[in-house]
């Protein structure tokens, strides 16, 4: 989940690269500057339009052909939506080495998939995209059941969520709150921790995304047409993948409260697909809780490898604080709007 160097390559070089795939002609090649954690260029040809993905180091080889049999298992699904399966060479691989630059290079070939990133403040795109998700989750469910070969950890487990913080309990000292909230904040880690395992005992636990959030969710006149970046996908409690979507979807900053209206938006059209078990309902909040905690470790992981600011750590932590208030004023509202099954 760490980001390292990728090597620059030149326009030549990605053409080169792009040679293991025998049907490509006349290219044309331009960088997206849209990858967060790997390089990847924009390929036009007569074939059609193509992403090629350079994968950061590191991403292991195991996470990367964990991610590419899930596609290959999405694409049959029949969904309703496009995913990036990645496309294979003439030796039929989906993944090559190459040493370029003294670099050992992973490359993959994906469709382009034409689409915006979804719009927060848009109900129907709230709609549209918690509807995606039920449809994700069942059939997501039908791969790795057992978890065997997921690669990275559950976001739950927040022993292991990011390498360089292996003591959650220390997170609230470094960053000189005031007393009270970070009492405040110490004692919600203790009884998150305490919870985290009886939780993934009881409820269910499957092939999640792992990232689902506006930049990887396209649309086309307010219905979803892609679900892109699955290399955090993983095996863990369904919900948590559930309330990290509601979270993002139904919050237009990190300082606005989850809009009521919109959770009831994303939550009908998630149902459309899927039902919440009832002690997924009852559990709601407290996983909810679980998601934010394990954020907040993780970003704390991200500030010690300098990609975060002190303040920013600083803010969702707060911004948590804020959160668990709203949560004791309308939980059962919340609740309201979910139709769960037995």
């Amino acid at each position: 989940m760490n980001k390292a160097e990728t090597p620059q390559l030149s326009k030549q070089d990605v053409i080169e690269l792009l040679e293991a795939w025998s049907f490509l002609s006349n290219l044309t090649v331009q960088p997206t500057n849209k990858g967060t954690v790997n390089t990847t260029f924009f390929v036009e040809t007569q074939a059609g339009n193509f992403i090629l993905k350079l994968y950061n180091d590191s991403i292991t080889t195991a996470q990367i052909q964990y991610e590419h049999s899930l596609l290959t298992y999405l694409q049959s699904c029949d969904l309703s939506f496009a995913v990036p399966t990645p496309i294979q060479t003439q030796l039929g691989e989906t993944l090559i080495s190459v040493n370029k630059n003294n670099s050992l290079l992973r490359v993959a070939l994906l469709p382009f998939i034409l689409g915006e990133p979804g719009d927060r403040k848009n109900i129907a795109h709230t709609h549209a995209v918690g509807e995606t998700l039920g449809e994700l989750h069942h059939a997501l469910a039908g791969f790795d059941s057992a978890g065997e070969m997921a690669q990275l950890p559950a976001w739950g487990d927040i022993y292991h969520i990011h390498p360089l913080v292996t003591d959650p309990l220390e997170v609230p000292e470094l960053f000189e709150l005031p007393p009270t909230q970070q009492q405040y904040i110490t004692k919600t880690l203790i009884e998150i921790l305490e919870a985290a395992p009886n939780l993934y005992r009881t409820l269910p636990v499957q092939t999640t995304h792992a990232d689902f959030l506006c930049p990887n969710v396209l649309l086309i006149d307010n219905r979803v047409v892609g679900v892109l970046d699955f290399e955090f996908a993983t095996s863990d409690l369904r919900l948590m993948d559930y309330v990290a979507a509601l979270d993002h979807f139904t919050r237009f900053s990190w300082k606005d409260a989850p809009d009521l209206e919109f959770v009831e938006a994303f939550s009908k059209g998630y149902a459309k697909y899927n039902s919440l078990t009832y002690s997924e309902a009852e559990a709601l909040t407290l996983v909810w809780r679980l998601q934010r905690a394990s954020c907040i470790v993780y970003w704390t992981g991200w500030l010690r490898e300098g990609k975060v600011t002190h303040q920013s750590v600083v803010d969702a932590v707060t911004n948590t604080s804020l959160l668990e208030e709203w949560l004791e004023e309308n939980t059962t509202k919340l609740l309201s709007y979910i139709a769960p099954t037995a």
